[in-house]
């Protein structure tokens, strides 16, 4: 049977230039989230994966300066930390991912949500 979420993940994985889409609607599938969770949920997911990926790029400099952090940029990193940790409680609070088994919640948050800066970008 094909659930709102399944309905999610295929609409995303129509979007075969946007690779963070396709990327996250493959690994969502192979996770069976789509029947896990609602496409709200899955939603909320997506927004919350995406900005950990905006996290990673920026603390570890590899957006478009050359690998270089920038010291200016500092407002635009705080920013996206926050937007990241506000996006991942909304997500953690609703009832679908409350009710998902420990072991696959864990998956969950080292596939999609893992946020590490490099020792060499520390301090």
């Amino acid at each position: 049977m094909k659930t709102e979420g399944h309905a999610f993940l295929e609409s995303i994985a129509g979007f075969p230039t946007n690779k963070f889409k396709v990327r996250f609607s493959m690994i969502s599938t192979r996770l069976e989230l789509g029947a896990a969770l609602k496409a709200r949920e899955l939603s909320l997911l997506y927004e919350a994966a995406f900005l950990a990926t905006l996290c990673n790029i920026s603390f570890n400099g590899l957006g478009g300066c050359g690998g270089e952090i920038k010291p200016d940029r500092e407002v635009v990193r705080t920013m996206l930390e926050r937007e990241f940790m506000a996006a991942r409680a909304r997500l953690w609070s609703c009832s679908g991912l409350k009710q998902l088994s420990a072991t696959l919640r864990g998956s969950i948050e080292r596939i999609f949500l893992s946020v590490q800066v490099s020792e060499e970008n520390l301090g």
